[in-house]
């Protein structure tokens, strides 16, 4: 696994001591699918052969649960479209066997991991939010909108609208875009102006104030200090989510972005697109992991390079 030695390399040339974190990240706004898969046994394949060299080391899986709530899936009863704009934290579970629609999902793969034997931290968004871990970040990237305004239009090629910020604010419990005004650090607060353009101020350090998430992943780089993260071709595409994030980590959170890890997609067999969580075109995790030993599933998912795409019959 030539793929692997090579990144265990850069991984200890980065940080020759101490410990090495590691970072899979997943948004539970469905089931968690064969594609997510390969994320976190990456993950895993990179720490157990960091502590194989004697190496202290960390898998962090990070749950987007401050996404929004973007599309129904279709395993999901259709009136959770009144929640469309929500966190999926804030929203309630499908059934009653779990506490919020993020639990839902989330435990599902929760459980799955543990017949994988996958050895993790889980670390939730809406948690870090709330309890104001992600405070230094919001005021880094308020501090240098200009900044960071430049490095997504210049690596993305995308034109952002005159009024952009970095952040979104939650109203009446929806999270949603508005012209930002200012900030007070020695309060704490941010003034914006509302969808009828009168002036609102609002703390951000409780959860009421997330950043966009162009600007969450570096953030989050930044404030765990991630050192490897293995991400979605997807994200790995020219001028996309990850070349903006190491420029804007460089240069807002000055700090080096992690060693990159683009992975390809893993299809089901015959088929030309990748799984979807909205569409139900999937294999649920747990379903594999009742069906097959995970010495199968780690054969499956590892044998070939992260790059090479895989299909599952």
């Amino acid at each position: 696994m030539q793929w692997l030695n090579k990144v265990i390399d850069q991984a200890e040339q980065r940080r020759p001591k101490g410990e090495i974190i590691i970072e899979s990240g997943v948004s539970p706004s469905g089931t968690y699918h064969v594609g997510t898969l390969r994320e976190v046994l990456t993950c895993d394949a990179v720490l157990q052969a960091l502590k194989l060299r004697g190496r202290q080391a960390r898998h962090i899986h990070y749950v987007d649960d401050m996404d929004v709530f973007r599309k129904v899936p279709l395993n999901v009863p259709p009136e959770f479209k009144q929640y469309l704009g929500r966190p999926v934290c804030d929203i309630p579970a499908p059934d009653s066997s779990s506490q919020s629609y993020a639990d839902y999902f989330l435990n599902d793969f929760l459980q799955a991991a543990a017949k994988l034997q996958l050895s993790m931290e889980v670390v939730r968004s809406h948690e870090r939010y709330r309890d104001g871990s992600m405070t230094p970040a919001i005021e880094k990237a308020l501090g240098q909108i200009d900044t960071i305004r430049r490095i997504i239009e210049d690596i993305s090629g995308r034109q952002l609208e005159k009024d952009w910020a970095p952040i979104q604010v939650m109203e009446d419990g929806y999270l949603k875009s508005r012209r930002f005004l200012s900030i007070d650090r020695q309060a704490k607060t941010v003034d914006y102006l509302d969808a009828d353009d009168h002036q609102q101020t609002v703390d951000y350090t409780g959860g009421l104030v997330k950043l966009n998430w162009r600007v969450d992943w570096p953030a989050r780089w930044w404030l765990m200090r991630v050192d490897v993260e293995p991400f979605g071709r997807d994200h790995a595409t020219k001028g996309g989510s990850y070349d903006t994030g190491a420029a804007i980590v460089a240069r807002v959170f000055e700090t080096q972005p992690p060693i990159p890890l683009g992975y390809n997609f893993i299809n089901r067999a015959g088929e030309t697109k990748k799984m979807s969580k909205s569409t139900g075109d999937i294999i649920a995790i747990s379903e594999m992991a009742n069906v097959l030993p995970p010495e199968v599933i780690r054969f499956f998912s590892l044998r070939y390079p992260p790059d090479k795409q895989l299909f599952f019959d």
